[in-house]
């Protein structure tokens, strides 16, 4: 197989989330076993890695009759993983990727359809032909019905186009006044194509015509046929819902396992769990935190937004001010939450909010704690409570999406599981399974239980990739038996 990969984002070139992570390892493992190249804008900013590369082609993208310049680079991985990046520096070149601190930049629509212009006219002008070209996100929906209308269709005959969806809340909806600049004939602009409340909705138009479409857990794939979850787009979804496959994320075990971390104090595993307390002890020295030692440390590494459950958190506070707990916020995200979260973290001692996202930090905090937070309103799949698990760091999780897949609930000494889950968007509920976590932590050896069954579960990205495989090869044989009765 010959296979494209494009994403707006992929670690370590780019990353604002989980779309990075899972572009910047996915590819990676596939490569074991087939050829595939990543492309991604070429961002150039203060944060922008400094990569060797390999400038291999330019052409004008014409974006409503303007040329704009723009330039391809290759960096080669390894035998079969090549990375192309595509540079316009009036787009690209910026101190983010998609917004300023509060607001998404103007011009996202111009800036994502020259990506996508871009990739197909690379693909056109090179006459490479790929047998997947796997899309993620908004930002690359639009490649398949681009594709149809390219000065060289033919190329994309044979190709089949997968989308991913890693988040169905971000769907790149843009003024109706957009519309021409797409190229595309006039009757696409309609409630059976595009349009979206007399909007562009480029995700729309990624599940319409592509041949397949993921989420990134099981759960979610369900879940985004219903109205709460589905954004507006869960009628469309469930008339697609046959070409619709959740696939679960992998962990970069590489990165994040305390035997080998080394950002955090003291390296540990399931044979020496006891070293665990040693990085709760160093890491309230650093940090200067007020908090006692044998009370239990709870975290939560988040973006601060209504979607990961902020509300939730904010009105279990008070309700559990007498707990031997103490509970420390890693975070950026929506201002009125920091601001709150600010005001609380400097009266209480017991609650403590950082203000910023740093990945060494993270890991020293996960290292650092007893009980990680993850409330969230939904949650496509997540990957901090699988970290959690391999840290010894035991989940409270809301059980939707990705959480709901990837922790098993405690139940007794008998069904002792993963984790603890609750099922209600409500605060007495979430406070209760946390009052249930700690009594289960005075008890500390089943504690220890809890702890071992989530450090010996394994969520690789060897096995996300080869379910990947296995559809792109369904697809293509499915499109092969199709061509035959043709």
């Amino acid at each position: 197989m010959n296979i494209l990969f494009a994403s707006s984002e992929a670690v370590p070139f780019s990353k604002t989330g989980g779309l990075a992570d899972v572009s910047g390892v996915l590819p990676k493992e596939i490569s074991r076993n087939e050829n595939i190249t990543l492309i991604l804008p070429y961002y150039k900013n203060e944060t922008s890695p400094n990569i060797e590369t390999k400038k291999i082609d330019s052409f004008d993208v014409i974006i409503n009759k303007i040329k704009y310049k723009t330039e391809i680079y290759k960096k080669r991985i390894d035998k079969k993983f090549n990375v192309v990046l595509v540079s316009q520096d009036l787009f690209f070149a910026r101190k983010f990727i998609y917004s300023d601190s509060s607001t998404a930049y103007l011009d996202n629509f111009c800036r994502f359809l020259l990506f996508q212009k871009a990739i197909i006219n690379f693909i056109v002008k090179n006459k490479i032909r790929y047998d997947i070209i796997h899309i993620n996100d908004w930002q690359t929906s639009l490649i398949p019905i681009l594709s149809k209308y390219s000065k060289n269709f033919k190329i994309f005959k044979n190709s089949i186009f997968i989308l991913s969806i890693h988040n169905l809340a971000f769907q790149g909806v843009f003024e109706r006044y957009h519309f021409k600049e797409l190229d595309i004939p006039d009757h696409f602009f309609s409630p059976d194509y595009i349009e979206y409340y007399n909007k562009i909705n480029f995700l729309k138009a990624g599940i319409i015509f592509s041949d397949s479409i993921t989420t990134v857990s099981p759960t979610y794939a369900k879940e985004i046929l219903k109205p709460e979850y589905g954004y507006g787009l869960d009628g469309l979804l469930k008339k697609y819902s046959l070409k619709l496959t959740g696939i679960l994320n992998g962990v970069d075990y590489k990165i994040w396992d305390p035997k080998n971390d080394p950002l955090i104090y003291k390296k540990y595993s399931i044979e020496t769990l006891i070293n665990k307390k040693e990085n709760k002890i160093k890491f309230y020295k650093e940090f200067n935190l007020p908090f006692e030692i044998d009370s239990s440390l709870a975290i939560l590494i988040t973006r601060l937004s209504k979607q990961k459950g902020i509300e939730l958190l904010l009105n279990s506070f008070n309700k559990l001010r007498r707990e031997k707990i103490n509970i420390l916020i890693l975070g950026k995200g929506d201002s009125s939450y920091e601001s709150v979260l600010t005001k609380i973290s400097k009266r209480s001692k017991k609650i403590k909010f950082l203000n910023l996202f740093d990945e060494q930090i993270a890991h020293k905090m996960q290292a650092a704690a007893d009980i990680l937070l993850m409330p969230s309103i939904y949650e496509p799949c997540g990957l901090t409570q699988m970290y959690s698990l391999k840290y010894g760091t035991v989940p409270v999780v809301r059980s939707t999406g990705g959480l709901e897949d990837t922790i098993e609930n405690h139940i007794s000494k008998t069904q002792p599981g993963t984790g603890f889950k609750f099922k209600s968007i409500d605060s007495n509920e979430f406070v209760l399974t946390i009052k249930k976590a700690l009594k289960i932590f005075q008890d500390k050896n089943e504690w220890k239980r809890l702890q071992l069954n989530g450090m010996s579960k394994k969520f690789s990205w060897a096995s996300s990739a080869n379910n990947y495989l296995n559809l792109y090869k369904k697809l293509l044989k499915k499109e092969k038996m199709n061509e035959r009765i043709d």
